[in-house]
């Protein structure tokens, strides 16, 4: 990856942005705490007319792995 926008650590968004550059396509992640601040970081960006891709993802220190994992199962099962 590019470029890093990090403001603030612990923010709960993460946005992977790809915009057609000259030297090909050029990624920036952005960290972010509200989901509408999303369209400001856009319109701040690059011309939007060059974005190639968005990705937004919860920005997870585990990378998802216990919201799906089998601990977490058992353990809603014990709580029903």
């Amino acid at each position: 990856m590019g470029n890093v926008v990090t403001l603030h650590g612990d923010k709960r968004w993460k946005a992977a942005i790809d915009y057609r550059g000259t030297e090909g396509v050029e990624s920036v992640e952005h960290y972010f705490e509200e989901i509408s601040d999303l369209h400001l970081i856009i319109e701040h960006g690059p011309d939007w007319n060059l974005l190639v891709r968005c990705v937004v993802t919860l920005n997870r220190s585990d990378d998802g792995e216990e919201q799906n994992s089998s601990e977490k199962a058992l353990r809603q099962e014990r709580t029903r």
